[in-house]
């Protein structure tokens, strides 16, 4: 059976009082049915109790599950920081890419000084060879200037030769007109002789040729070295040389006047006169010896050039050389530079993200 209602039980307890008379054996079962009631209202309570405990477990539960959320909203902060950490490491990466342009910017700015300096080096090397080469053009132009006055020199020297030779047959001429019929007979013998001597003086003649012929080869070396001119500088040579040329002409047209002016002068010629030509003769051998000696200096002379020319190449060996040493140390530089920027992008890809 149900449990009765304390509004039940109170009019059960009424209509008990009130049949008290009729009912005498039912006080008992009222006794019972307060028990009963204590019993209902304990465990009434004993109800309220667990449900007390059951929302006091639900509030630990909720408490539990707010913990849990504070946990997961500490937990979400943190993956922020994270984040912000993710974000300036980022930012670090980029300026630290920023720092790896400028250095290479640097580094190429550096190889272009370099480059430049260089250029500039090799600029004042060309402009100190280009004076070396104006004055080593200088210089052969006075040289050739100075062969050519020696051998016009040598020319008049020859000239004066053939005037001495021609002087010595106008005395042998004189001579020859002073003489006596008996003396012509003698002196037929002496004729073979002077025929034999004008002999020698046509080998004399014929080596004078010859020394000529050795003073056109020196020309021809000349030429040869002044190869290396340039077309203007040939041309004003070549001038020169005709100048020269016609100024030798007009000499040896002096020279013819000056052997007619000496034949006239030698019909008057004493015997005093023909032994100091014997003396010019001795001179004339002496000039001889002294040409011999000039075209052995124009010989030393042309060594000499050629020498520099060597040395004149050396340094432009020497000069070369250099600048292919610069251009492999430039090349190393270079080299070392991409190594550099292979490790620093190594590095950035080994850096986590």
């Amino acid at each position: 059976m149900l449990p009765l209602s304390e509004d039940e039980l109170l009019i059960l307890l009424k209509l008990s009082l009130s049949d008290s008379l009729a009912f005498p054996l039912e006080l008992i079962d009222i006794e019972v049915l307060l028990l009963k009631l204590r019993e209902v209202e304990a465990d009434s309570l004993e109800l309220n109790d667990i449900n007390s405990l059951i929302l006091i477990d639900i509030d630990c539960e909720l408490l539990k599950l707010s913990l849990i959320e504070t946990e997961l909203l500490k937990l979400s902060l943190i993956e922020t920081e994270l984040l912000r950490l993710s974000l300036i490491e980022t930012e670090l990466l980029k300026l630290s890419l920023i720092e790896t342009e400028l250095l290479k910017l640097s580094l190429i700015e550096t190889e272009l000084l370099k480059l430049s300096l260089a250029l500039t080096e090799a600029d004042v090397l060309s402009l100190a060879l280009t004076e070396a080469d104006v004055l080593s053009l200088a210089l052969t132009k006075a040289e050739v200037l100075s062969l050519v006055l020696a051998e016009a020199d040598v020319l008049s020297l020859a000239l004066t030769e053939a005037e001495v030779l021609s002087l010595a047959l106008t005395e042998a001429d004189v001579l020859s007109l002073a003489l006596t019929e008996a003396e012509v007979d003698s002196l037929a013998l002496n004729d073979v002789e002077a025929l034999s001597l004008a002999l020698t003086e046509v080998e004399v003649l014929s080596l004078a040729l010859t020394e000529a012929e050795v003073l056109s080869l020196a020309l021809t070396e000349a030429e040869v070295l002044s190869l290396a001119l340039t077309e203007a500088d040939v041309l004003s040579l070549a001038l020169t040389e005709a100048e020269v040329l016609s100024l030798v002409l007009t000499e040896v047209e002096v020279d013819s006047l000056a052997l007619t002016e000496a034949e006239v002068l030698s019909l008057a010629l004493t015997e005093a006169e023909v032994d100091s030509l014997a003396l010019n003769d001795v001179e004339a051998l002496s000039l001889a010896l002294t040409e011999a000696e000039i075209l052995s200096l124009a010989l030393t002379e042309t060594e000499l050039l050629k020498l520099s020319l060597i040395e004149t190449e050396l340094l432009i060996l020497s000069l070369i050389e250099t600048e292919l040493l610069k251009l492999s140390l430039s090349d190393a530089d270079v080299l070392k530079l991409k190594e550099d920027d292979i490790d620093c992008e190594l590095y950035i890809e080994v850096l986590p993200p």
